[in-house]
């Protein structure tokens, strides 16, 4: 522990200032590394899963499209109709799912209100006590 100056220059409380962050700085990434080490290996088994759960349901999605149209080109006796028909139906349930994202945009999801505000108090605090 340093001992306390009793008058501190200003490039003395820099320095402290600047250690402490550091110190701070260092303790967050060492409590930051220690978890992601407890559950690394989880998280690795969980991303595993994840992606072979996801390999799986692409080549379900891509045999269930080839057979919907199939089943539609043998009603129409025309593979391009049949084509065009599931294209505009996954198009349509694309654009319907994109919708609550799309309002969620509108309405303000990207707005971070806290954030701007805590910004702009404590700037107008460093001002202040600048001017002072």
């Amino acid at each position: 522990m340093i001992p306390e100056n009793p008058n501190p220059t200003t490039a003395d409380m820099l320095r402290d200032l600047v250690r402490e962050i550091a110190f701070y700085g260092r303790d967050l990434a060492k409590m930051f590394a220690a978890e992601l080490g407890e559950k690394s290996r989880s998280l690795g088994m969980l991303g595993t899963l994840a992606g072979a759960a996801a390999v799986l349901l692409l080549f379900s999605f891509g045999l269930l499209t080839v057979a919907l149209v199939g089943a539609i080109a043998y009603g129409l006796a025309s593979w391009r109709w049949a084509l065009f028909i599931v294209g505009v139906g996954w198009g349509i349930l694309g654009l319907l799912l994109l919708l609550p994202v799309a309002h969620a945009l509108r309405h303000g999801l990207l707005n971070f209100g806290h954030t701007s505000r805590r910004i702009r108090e404590d700037s107008e605090y460093v001002k202040r006590n600048l001017a002072a």
